[in-house]
């Protein structure tokens, strides 16, 4: 899934400044030419939503710019995943029994194979935001790695050959919410976030040793054999890891949860440092991915609970001496994940419809204004602009600053809610975006 945005009356203390730097895993091109043509992983190779692509379109319709729209065989939210001349991505039948994992030509649309992870996964709960296909895939140009939850993690090569899988038992949720975080990769490990209502939630006579770890798990990307383990216990979560490099050259992976954010040790799943929210039932879920400028990580909870700007690095507990200010959300939703742009955080929820901007030193709210859809795709930074892709298919694109500013709206499909709810990708000098029936390339036509 995709996250959201923020309220009002921030309290700010005293910032600190520390000389971080954001741990971006950029991918090389097999022939070294063109290093833009990637987005391996959800939220691109920063885990932030940047993209330093300068030919993208910012204007596009069902008319203009469009190179190709391609029909999917099955409905998701996950966001397409690209390498080179290729597109990932996930999809499911609309009762979730078949799971799918697709991969598409990135220069014409055609769909080069596709695979049934499972055709008979067994009946889970989910959310109409959600659905069984929205944990994003994840490459390293040889494998592509794709989650959907109970059915499992499974590895596949280039051409469709299934080489693993993986299953770590059922994931409940008591709430009937589903599974959204996506795999990420580090060295030789891919990794997942386990974060589920474990045994309590499983249904009645059903054995506790079905239920998945509540935890944080890292498999080795050949073979799937599990390498670590980190229990969590922390119920049902949404968020995917990202790493960050800290002072001194550390990289922690940090993962946004139900109870706050963590950070963890990637080779080990050691726990470095906590920062936990307090607030009840309001400051749970997580989903949110954190994003930092490399003094501050600021941290969403994703329900009306509290956001918080913590300073980094950290070690063992900094709940009580690394936040630096902390914010109240009442009246917002937060699915998809904020973007961080001159020291200015945007965030657009999924409840009232609106974006707002904050000052991440401070706290201090810049604005709040109507977009108009629900925001379920975390938006990306394309050519010094912000883009805002809206559940009916509208994407708003804003001009970063203190004040307001809407530079256009582009439009796709027919204005159907929930139809958009994957973030978008950019490759090559092309804008990919993803409905619950199309795949959309935009691009110049020369």
């Amino acid at each position: 899934m995709n996250r959201c945005r923020i309220a009002l009356g921030f309290s700010a203390c005293v910032f600190v400044s520390l000389s971080l730097t954001i741990f971006a895993a950029e991918p090389s091109s097999s022939d070294g030419k063109n290093d833009l043509a990637f987005w391996t992983q959800w939220r691109g190779p920063s885990g932030q939503g940047y993209s330093k692509d300068t030919r993208v379109p910012l204007n596009w319709s069902e008319t203009e710019n469009l190179l190709w729209k391609t029909k999917l065989p099955g409905k998701g939210n996950s966001t397409p995943i690209i390498w080179g001349d290729r597109v990932f991505l996930t999809a499911s039948s609309p009762n979730g029994k078949e799971r799918l994992v697709l991969c598409v030509s990135t220069r014409d649309g055609k769909i080069l194979w596709q695979r049934d992870a499972t055709r008979d996964a067994p009946p889970e709960k989910t959310y109409s935001w959600n659905g069984y296909a929205s944990a994003s895939c994840v490459t390293d140009g040889k494998y592509v790695y794709a989650f959907f939850g109970t059915p499992g993690l499974f590895c596949y090569d280039f051409d469709g050959k299934l080489m693993w899988k993986h299953n770590f038992g059922v994931f409940t949720s008591a709430a009937g919410w589903g599974t959204a975080a996506s795999p990420f990769l580090f060295e030789d490990l891919v990794i997942q976030n386990c974060d589920n209502d474990g045994s309590a939630a499983l249904p009645k006579n059903a054995g506790e040793e079905k239920a998945a770890p509540m935890a944080l798990v890292a498999l080795d990307k050949k073979d799937g054999a599990v390498r670590w383990t980190t229990t969590r216990n922390q119920g049902r979560g949404f968020s995917t890891p990202r790493l960050m490099t800290m002072a001194g050259g550390r990289i922690d992976l940090v993962l946004n949860g139900p109870l706050g954010v963590w950070g963890y040790d990637p080779r080990t799943g050691k726990e470095r440092w906590r920062c936990e929210r307090i607030g009840g039932e309001q400051a749970r879920f997580g989903e949110p991915m954190p994003v930092s400028n490399g003094e501050l990580l600021f941290v969403q909870s994703g329900r009306p609970g509290p956001c918080q700007a913590i300073r980094l690095p950290g070690d063992g507990n900094v709940t009580h001496s690394h936040v630096v200010w902390q914010g109240s959300r009442k009246g917002h939703r937060d699915v998809s994940s904020p973007i961080l742009w001159n020291g200015r955080i945007y965030t657009a929820d999924s409840r009232a419809g609106k974006l707002s901007c904050y000052d991440l030193k401070t706290g201090k709210e810049l604005y709040n204004e109507r977009l108009g859809g629900k925001s379920l795709a975390s938006p990306i930074a394309v050519r010094g602009k912000l883009l805002f892709l809206q559940d009916n298919g509208q994407t708003v694109v804003i001009e970063p600053g203190e004040k307001y500013q809407e530079v256009r709206r582009n439009r796709l499909g027919d204005g159907k809610e929930l139809d958009f709810g994957a973030s978008p990708a950019v490759a090559d000098g092309r804008l990919f975006l993803r409905s619950q029936s199309y795949l959309y390339c935009i691009g110049e036509k020369k």
